[in-house]
């Protein structure tokens, strides 16, 4: 990613509250949540649910990744107002 990208990305993460943001995360949760019920439902044969865990994992990471970046946002905010 080029740094312009970067700094770009981070920028629009910087906020006190947004629902956009809750939003997306509240989406995201969801979409975690029924994966995961998917993958360990009692019906869900081996194949799909090792499908399933691979889609959970893929939610988690995507939103972690999320978390990080913004976190890394504020991080770099607070690094350069002190």
């Amino acid at each position: 990613m080029s740094q312009d990208i970067k700094t770009k990305v981070q920028n629009s993460l910087i906020f006190h509250q947004s629902d956009l943001w809750d939003s997306v995360m509240w989406i995201i949760d969801e979409a975690e949540k029924a994966e995961m019920s998917m993958a360990v439902a009692q019906s869900t044969d081996e194949a799909k649910r090792s499908h399933q865990c691979g889609r959970a994992e893929g939610v988690q990471f995507v939103k972690q990744l999320l978390d990080d970046t913004r976190r890394e946002a504020l991080k770099n905010v607070n690094r350069n107002n002190s």
